[in-house]
């Protein structure tokens, strides 16, 4: 009897199971609820019909698998899994971005090492990239003075965010360990992620200021 009311009891507790995963605003917690409820019903459709419902286990399986996989992306999107030791130091030397987020800005950045003076800039120039100094410093021309930056600062950020040419000429000494971003695929990035663009413009606005407070 009491095996009976198990069996008959499943679909009602998956069903309750995925209602409460309806209240939830957590998209981890949600799908994890929801892959319980799966779950149930799979058991449900394998002991109790008579008949196998073979349409009604498959796309339940497909469901299943398809929470499954978003589970995986919500939990890299939220851990520094897979980040190397250089993107580490910049994620941290970043922040206000999550780790999927950073991972997205990471997929059209470029690492790059100077071998000598390399120019970034060049004053009254446009700006076709946006890069950040993790290692090394820059030297700043601009109208007769100069001005040395220390790491852990933008390049090209003032021209970028203001859609204007180079305010000054910036080399980077060799050695000098950066990351650079094309204009356009940053500008990509922006429209297709509002999120990453609120916080990219935060950062670079936040760096900008420094450098004006600075000077």
């Amino acid at each position: 009897m009491f095996f009976e009311i198990v069996r008959f009891g499943l679909i009602h507790a998956a069903a309750l199971i995925a209602v409460a995963a309806l209240t939830c605003r957590d998209q981890l917690v949600l799908r994890a609820l929801l892959v319980v409820s799966t779950l149930l019903y799979i058991l449900y459709y394998l002991v109790v019909p008579e008949i196998m419902l073979w349409d009604a286990l498959f796309w339940t399986v497909v469901n299943l698998g398809v929470n499954l996989l978003m589970m995986a992306r919500l939990v890299l999107a939220r851990t520094q899994f897979r980040l190397s030791a250089e993107e580490r130091r910049l994620f941290a030397a970043l922040g206000g971005l999550s780790p999927g987020e950073f991972r997205s800005l990471m997929k059209i950045g470029h690492w790059r090492r100077s071998e000598g003076n390399d120019t970034l800039l060049r004053e009254g120039e446009a700006v076709e990239k946006v890069y950040y100094v993790l290692e090394g410093r820059s030297h700043v021309e601009k109208a007769g003075r100069s001005l040395v930056l220390g790491p852990q600062s933008f390049v090209g950020e003032a021209g970028f965010l203001r859609r204007q040419p180079a305010s000054a000429t910036v080399t980077v000494e060799p050695g000098t360990c950066y990351v650079e971003w094309s204009v356009t695929a940053l500008n990509a990035l922006r429209v297709r992620r509002p999120l990453i663009k609120v916080a990219l413009d935060g950062l670079l606005a936040s760096d900008m200021a420094a450098k004006m407070a600075a000077a």
